[in-house]
């Protein structure tokens, strides 16, 4: 899982000359391309949660360190103040550690298609929080019922019956390390939304970077070089040289590509973004929600659950609600 980006208010000659079908195309490829990062990052959870994250972080170092550099080299600017810095390097460390680390925690104590809804519902209520504390956004009615679907998905998602089948045996060999025990299932869905939570703080300091003076590429760098350094530093410590020396050369590709593909997917979102309403955006990149349930139910024979049938169509529900108000408020600036 990755922090969704705003779009920031620009002009609308500043866009580049895309199709509202070629912008949709690249939205729904974000929603499909975080979808395979993630059943990626499913195939890893017997590894360690801060090895994977810390190789997942490498392909942004790898392809944006050459990028900055042509930039400089050209006479871009890459930012017009440091200031937010310091600000942004701590949120990066939430976002790597309690984001990306915690996720990979959770997806292998409850499985894809229950991980994905809890931190993306967390995600959206902690930046709606966030975006009214820090950025001084309205929180409205619509905003508080879609918050409060929200949070009844999470809750309705992290019981412990979301890893007993609908006809109600409990389905041991559906559940990621055999868990059975309710302490530990809550322990995943503890995982799920402190990872989306981190991911709110990091995208609402990212936004503040942006407007702040920072370039989105040297952002990204940022994000990606702290990742990198500071949780290879953590999985030494962790587990030794050895135990990562003995990773499977097959194990390292599935990292890698999820890494690859999760920066792919960034790429695509970002284009979205300048060729359609960010509601529009968001609603086709929410759909993820509801491919990581099939691909947990099909490819890692997740068990199908009242609950997580429940929850996750309370996660679409709530998204939903929350694109619409957020339709109204781009309705009325355009008045």
């Amino acid at each position: 899982m990755v922090q969704q980006p705003k779009e920031l208010k620009t002009d609308r000659s500043l866009r580049p000359p895309m199709g509202m079908l070629a912008g949709a195309i690249f939205g729904l490829g974000s929603a499909v391309l975080y979808t395979i990062t993630n059943i990626a990052l499913r195939h890893c959870v017997e590894f360690d949660a801060f090895l994977v994250s810390a190789v997942k972080a490498i392909p942004t170092v790898v392809v944006l360190g050459p990028y900055l550099l042509w930039m400089v080299k050209q006479g871009e600017v890459i930012a017009s103040s440091y200031r937010m810095v310091p600000r942004f390097v701590m949120a990066a460390l939430i976002g790597q550690f309690v984001g990306n680390a915690f996720f990979q925690i959770a997806l292998g104590h409850i499985g894809l298609a229950v991980s994905v809804p809890i931190t993306l519902g967390t995600m959206i209520i902690g930046a709606a929080i966030l975006g009214k504390w820090l950025l001084n956004e309205r929180v409205n009615l619509r905003t508080l019922v879609a918050m409060l679907i929200l949070l009844a998905s999470i809750i309705v998602l992290s019981m412990p019956g979301n890893h007993v089948s609908m006809n109600g045996d409990t389905d041991e060999a559906a559940i990621p390390n055999a868990i059975s025990t309710p302490a530990e299932i809550g322990l995943g869905s503890l995982c799920a939304a402190l990872s989306g939570f981190a991911y709110a703080i990091f995208g609402t300091t990212m936004r503040q970077a942006l407007t702040g003076g920072l370039s989105a590429p040297l952002t990204m760098f940022v994000s990606g070089s702290v990742g990198a350094i500071s949780l290879w530093f953590v999985s030494l410590y962790r587990i030794g040289f050895q135990a990562i020396a003995a990773v499977p050369a097959e194990d390292w590709g599935v990292m890698g590509t999820a890494g690859i593909l999760n920066f792919l997917a960034f790429i695509a979102l970002s284009v979205a973004l300048k060729s359609l309403p960010v509601i529009a955006v968001n609603l086709l990149n929410a759909s993820q929600v509801a491919m990581a349930a099939v691909a947990g139910i099909l490819l890692f024979s997740e068990p199908v659950t009242n609950s997580l049938v429940i929850g996750v169509a309370l996660t679409l529900i709530g998204l939903v609600a929350m694109v619409q108000r957020r339709s109204r408020e781009s309705t009325e600036l355009t008045q």
